[in-house]
């Protein structure tokens, strides 16, 4: 039920920000996170444009290793994507013209949640090494 409201959401959302004349080049758009970090919020607008759209998985998340499935009106997006910690990632110039097109969150699409990656490996490495001198 969870994944059905996301759908919902993530369907309207798009359709509303589409591009006039071009709804009826529509696709579906495989959205999966293959970040380390959970994603919070997702939201899109037309390229160039200052306005976001609603969050479109507000209440939910998109954890590591999940993935959800939209249709889509034909169009360039960009994204805003925000994790668990309230880091901030836009990804510019998504193209979802495509039949189908596949989004997939990785850690160096962002490089916020790159340099948060490796901030994390680091205090793990410093919390390794102080547990092995004592």
């Amino acid at each position: 039920m969870q994944n059905l409201r996301i759908l919902a959401s993530l369907a309207l959302a798009l359709g509303s920000v589409a591009i006039p004349g071009c709804s009826d080049n529509g696709g579906t758009l495989h959205v999966r996170n293959e970040s380390d970090f959970p994603i919070v919020e997702i939201r899109v607008t037309s390229v160039g444009s200052s306005t976001w759209g609603p969050n479109l998985i507000s209440g939910d998340t998109l954890d590591p290793g999940t993935s959800l499935t939209i249709d889509v009106s034909c169009d360039h997006y960009d994204a805003l994507l925000t994790d668990d910690s309230g880091a901030q990632c836009t990804v510019h110039d998504l193209d979802l013209c495509a039949n189908t097109a596949d989004w997939i969150i990785q850690n160096d699409d962002c490089p916020v949640f790159a340099a948060a990656l490796a901030a994390r490996q680091a205090a793990q490495a410093a919390g390794s090494g102080s547990s092995a001198a004592h």
